[in-house]
């Protein structure tokens, strides 16, 4: 009886041990031209931002399922609702390295795509002003 005890719990730490733990990485905005500018302040309702000053262009690069119908969206400061779509000169989903573009609209906040086979997307916001960064925030989903 005590040796199947022992059994027991022996297998059921090696079962815990086994389990992989969550992926928490961070996910961290982009600035600029060249990503001269990084922010990794979680908004809410899963984005980052708000995005700071002085850039036109922000991105943030996520990983996701082949295959999978997902969002690139441009939202608000809380990082809720989607932004004013006014403010958007485009919206675009590329590969990480920039190589080749997944989806791309002018004057949008929302941008569906499908998740390439690599496995990981660039979502892309390009302003109007290089002002409007601070009231938005950028999430997939």
């Amino acid at each position: 009886m005590h040796f199947s005890t022992i059994l027991a719990l022996i297998a059921s730490i090696g079962v815990v041990t086994a389990t992989p733990t969550p992926n928490n990485t961070t996910i961290i905005a982009f600035g600029g031209e060249n990503g001269e500018v990084a922010l990794s302040t979680e908004s809410g309702c899963g984005s980052i931002g708000p995005l700071g000053p002085g850039h036109y262009i922000w991105w943030i690069v996520v990983g996701c399922t082949p295959g999978a119908q997902m969002t690139c969206q441009a939202t608000d400061v809380t990082g809720c609702l989607p932004g004013q779509a006014k403010h958007i000169g485009s919206m675009e989903v590329d590969d990480p390295n920039d190589t080749f573009q997944v989806a791309f609209k002018k004057n949008t906040n929302t941008l569906p795509f499908v998740c390439p086979s690599n496995g990981q997307i660039r979502c892309e916001a390009n302003f109007n002003e290089n002002s409007d960064g601070p009231n938005y925030s950028l999430r997939v989903f």
